[in-house]
């Protein structure tokens, strides 16, 4: 799955929509410490990948070409507003946040002041994927 969301991604990407950072195995353990969680393997494939960043305004995030690491920082802040802590926060959708979770890999959505997390999709591929053929589906 990894080759071919990775191939749909660099078929439609455009210069600047991904941060392409240099992440380094400290860099995830860090974020790891700092989360008390584990990032998932597929998250951490993005992560490594891309860096962050999204196609057509989809803005999945992860770490600044600066090295900052925007999803945990985000995560701790959203958990303040009560945000589960097993999630870890991928996608600030403004009403709604998109997260995974640590143990399973699945995505849900969750929205402040909701007391439920609605998980979303079986894998965090799975997420990415429909996230872009919407955008692609969107520009046809």
């Amino acid at each position: 799955m990894y080759d071919y969301l990775y191939n749909v991604i660099k078929e439609n990407e455009s210069k600047g929509d991904f941060t392409y950072a240099k992440v380094t195995d400290s860099m995830l353990t860090e974020s790891e410490t700092r989360l008390g969680l584990k990032i998932p393997d597929a998250y951490r494939w993005f992560l490594i990948n891309f860096g962050q960043g999204g196609i057509g305004g989809i803005e999945v995030l992860g770490i600044g070409k600066n090295g900052k690491m925007v999803f945990v920082d985000e995560t701790i802040k959203f958990r303040s507003y009560g945000l589960p802590q097993d999630v870890i926060l991928i996608e600030n959708c403004d009403e709604w946040v998109y997260c995974i979770q640590s143990q399973n890999g699945k995505v849900g959505m969750w929205a402040p002041g909701d007391t439920k997390y609605k998980e979303s999709y079986e894998s965090f591929e799975a997420y990415l994927l429909d996230r872009i053929n919407d955008i692609l589906e969107n520009r046809s």
